[in-house]
């Protein structure tokens, strides 16, 4: 089984197959989970009289109900049959996607025998998986968070890329969880990160809290770490940040934006009902506005898949939706093919390659 160096690392990017020439990589979707227990943002429905939801299987009865309220039955919450992973790959490819960044954390939220379990729908199905590693929230870390240093952390961290577990290797740090404001755990998690960047080469995929000052609070943090901006991507760019001035004064940063909330439809956002979820339309725009300002190359795209009702099997848009579904109109509202073409493309090669 391979141990790899910062220095062997450099100019690769690691799947859980292997090391591969970033040329290699294909048509990429930068924010996925495909397989993860996501109980820990199980909650109660709104409305007491569909507490029976929780319990209920998914079905074609009540699928309605879930898309809307998610969070609030536990059985959506548990990917964790590799045969619908497969399945759900195998169509991935046939809609041209070729490579999928996995970012299911270290903790609870990660099944048994993940890393084994990510290699073979690879194998299986010939799409690159980019598996990532770091820690979640500050309600979803691994028992053993508390009792470790910065330095330990980052050892766990370093270790997932450069021995791996039984040949397979984490090839990003992320996502890692942050909430608004920074807890001294999850700031405690980005020191480990950032210790963990320096030592690999890997870029750093944030999950941002859901408040408009997030991002900013989390760069800030990074930047008293000497953390590298150039190699950060932050997520859900489009349930955190409703503004396009603060959208730009982010992209000025030198981060990465991950639009990786691409297929959700309802607007209806349980985890901050007092904010809501775009439109495929609206993120489609604030995509083509930051393009047009000169970010092209910054941008990343994702559907941050977490829960059945949007897998293909349960009647969701599954992993190509935007293969199939949004390049179209991305180039009906006005993009470029070269541009749309770098960002499902050159712009992953650059982040995902290690330095």
């Amino acid at each position: 089984m391979p141990n790899y160096s910062k220095k062997s690392l450099k100019g690769n990017v690691m799947t859980v197959c292997g090391p591969i020439n970033p040329k290699d990589l294909g048509r990429v979707i930068c924010h996925e989970h495909l397989l993860i227990d996501f109980r820990v943002v199980l909650n109660e429905p709104p409305n007491k009289k569909d507490i029976h939801y929780m319990k209920e299987k998914i079905n074609l009865s009540n699928i309605g109900w879930i898309r809307t309220y998610w969070n609030s039955n536990e059985d959506n919450l548990l990917l964790e049959d590799i045969n619908d992973s497969i399945e759900e790959m195998a169509d991935f490819r046939l809609n041209g996607g070729h490579s999928l960044v996995e970012v299911t954390p270290l903790g609870p939220t990660r099944l048994e025998n993940q890393h084994k379990k990510l290699k073979l729908i690879s194998e299986k199905t010939g799409i690159n998986i980019i598996m990532g590693t770091g820690f979640y929230v500050d309600n979803s870390l691994p028992d053993y968070f508390n009792a470790k240093s910065v330095e330990e952390l980052a050892s766990i961290i370093i270790e997932d890329i450069l021995k791996g577990n039984n040949g397979v290797h984490s090839g990003i740090i992320g996502e890692v969880g942050c909430s608004f404001p920074l807890t001294e755990n999850e700031k405690k998690s980005l020191k480990s990160a950032i210790l963990a960047q320096k030592e690999t080469g890997s870029a750093i995929l944030i999950h941002p809290g859901r408040h408009e000052s997030s991002p900013s609070e989390i760069i800030d943090f990074i930047q008293s770490e000497d953390g590298e901006l150039s190699r950060t991507i932050i997520g859900h760019i489009e349930r955190t940040l409703y503004d396009y001035n603060n959208l730009e004064l982010l992209a000025k940063t030198g981060v990465y934006l991950n639009f990786d909330q691409l297929g959700i439809e309802s607007s209806y956002y349980p985890l901050n009902p007092k904010k809501y979820m775009p439109s495929d339309h609206q993120k489609l725009e604030f995509i083509k506005a930051i393009s047009d300002a000169g970010f092209n190359n910054k941008i990343l795209l994702g559907h941050d898949i977490y829960s059945k009702n949007r897998l293909k099997k349960y009647g969701g848009h599954g992993y190509s939706h935007a293969f199939e579904s949004l390049l179209d109109r991305m180039e009906t509202i006005g993009m470029s093919k070269e541009k749309i073409n770098d960002i499902i493309t050159i712009n992953p090669q650059k982040i995902l390659t290690f330095e």
